[in-house]
C-alpha cells in the first residue's frame, strides 16, 4: 500500500484512516480500545466516526515513531511489498510462459510470487501442484492482472479455483 503524497483531508472516515496507516479497521479499532490510537470524533447529528485533521497526523506520528498515544510503545508489522502482475495471456492461443531473463526483475519477482502461492497450496493440501498450473489459475481469476491483491487473498483466490476445477462434478467434464 502506498500513502498518498498529502494523507491529511479536512475529515476521513474510520477505514479511510486504518488505510492511510497500513493496517485493518479491526486492528486499528482494536488499538484504539488499548489507547494507543485516538478514538475517533463523532458527528453530532449522525454519531458517525471521524478523524480531524489533527488526529489524523497524531495517528500518522504513532504509527511513524511506534510510540502510542497511551505513552506505550507499539510494534506494528511492516507493510506488504506490492507485486507486479503476471502477463496477460490470450484466451485463444496456448502459450507457455516465457521463461524470465536473468536480468528480468518482474520474472524474478513473479517467480518468487508462484513459488510462494505454490509453498501456500501445499499447505493447504494441494502436493502436486506445478508453477505452470498456478500461473495458470492466476490468469484465468485475475485476467487483467493482481497487481493490487494481496498475497493472503491471492492463495484463497488460486485454491478455491484449483479446488474447483479438481472437484468430482468437474473432473467427469
Amino acid at each position: 500500500m502506498t500513502q498518498p503524497t498529502n494523507p491529511t483531508k479536512e475529515i476521513v472516515t474510520v477505514a479511510e484512516m486504518a488505510r492511510n496507516i497500513g493496517l485493518s479497521r479491526a486492528r486499528f479499532y482494536e488499538l484504539i480500545g488499548e489507547g494507543v490510537f485516538p478514538s475517533p470524533s463523532r458527528n453530532p447529528e449522525t454519531k458517525r466516526p471521524f478523524f480531524d485533521r489533527q488526529q489524523q497526523e497524531q495517528c500518522l506520528l504513532i504509527r511513524k515513531t511506534n510510540q502510542g498515544a497511551n505513552g506505550r510503545a507499539v510494534l506494528f508489522y511492516g507493510r506488504r511489498l506490492e507485486i507486479a502482475p503476471l502477463p496477460r495471456r490470450a484466451a485463444s492461443k496456448k502459450k507457455k510462459p516465457a521463461r524470465p531473463r536473468d536480468n528480468d526483475t518482474v520474472g524474478a519477482r513473479s517467480d518468487a510470487l508462484i513459488d510462494e502461492l505454490r509453498q501456500g497450496l501445499r499447505q493447504l493440501g494441494l502436493a502436486e501442484i506445478t508453477p505452470a498450473v498456478v500461473r495458470e489459475a492466476l490468469v484465468d481469476v485475475y485476467p487483467d492482472g493482481h497487481g493490487q491483491v494481496d498475497r493472503s487473498e491471492l492463495l484463497l483466490t488460486v485454491f478455491r479455483c484449483l479446488k474447483r476445477r479438481d472437484s468430482p462434478d468437474n473432473v467427469a467434464r
